[in-house]
């Protein structure tokens, strides 16, 4: 975790105080505000937003950028700043000390940050769930829960379309692998490659087999021996930790 290179690195991460990367390298002249950095004819959302202070040769926002940023698609939109103050009439609870800091803000206040990035992008995701999710979603999610049957969403969701991280937005399976078990939770018969990461569970006295999504680590469900052709297999997933995208419509006629 980020607290290890602290121990090692008494003077701090990459910024103020730091390795003497100060923040606000190139923004001479240049809006304090990271709306400059929003696309235009687009604003900063009020409901949740990030705003990811770095700073020009921080290796460890170069980091951040390459192994979480570059491959971005949870709902949550973010801008990057090398200032040090808060959007105009928003407000951090805190100065700034390091970068990368990604700051969660919503109705214009600081909720949470995220201080420091020495590489492992599941602590980050899983942070960043904790600002998003439910109680209900983070019992599932990080504490292995499991929904009662027929309570979860999407149970009965038939129209084309994806099944995602509700963190990251990753895809982990498709619609037409999707499949009526009769147990009460959403069924697939085959993720989308890559998606999955199956761990062995020997808790509540039983031996299953674990799925956790592979981008955030969350839990997920359970797969099980017992589905149908062509894989023989059955991904039993909580449906409170998938978010259903549908085919744009072009694409679901197809």
């Amino acid at each position: 975790m980020h607290q290890d290179y602290l121990k090692k690195n008494p003077d701090g991460y990459c910024g103020l105080g730091g390795t003497g990367v100060k923040f606000g390298l190139a923004n001479a002249g240049k809006p304090r505000d990271p709306q400059y950095l929003v696309p235009a004819g687009e604003a900063l959302k009020a409901d949740g937003q990030l705003v990811i202070y770095e700073a020009e040769t921080c290796d460890f926002c170069k980091a951040f950028n390459k192994e979480v940023l570059s491959s971005w698609k949870s709902e949550v939109p973010f801008v990057k700043t090398w200032g040090t103050d808060a959007p105009a009439g928003w407000s951090l609870a805190k100065p700034l000390f390091a970068t990368p800091t990604i700051v969660y803000f919503k109705n214009g206040k600081e909720v949470s940050r995220y201080t420091g990035y020495s590489g492992g992008p599941q602590k980050f995701w899983q942070w960043l769930g904790y600002q998003l999710l439910s109680p209900e979603q983070k019992r599932i999610a990080f504490e292995k829960g499991t929904e009662i049957p027929n309570s979860g969403s999407d149970l009965d969701e038939t129209r084309p379309g994806t099944y995602v991280d509700p963190i990251t937005g990753a895809a982990l399976f498709r619609s037409d692998t999707k499949f009526h078990s009769g147990t009460g939770w959403p069924s697939f018969f085959n993720p989308v490659p890559g998606a999955l990461v199956l761990r062995k569970d020997t808790s509540d006295g039983m031996v299953r087999t674990e799925v956790t999504s592979a981008s955030s680590g969350i839990h997920l469900g359970h797969v099980f021996d017992d589905g149908p052709p062509p894989t023989g297999k059955r991904y039993c997933i909580n449906g409170n930790v998938l978010k259903f995208i549908p085919d744009p419509p072009a694409q679901a006629a197809r």
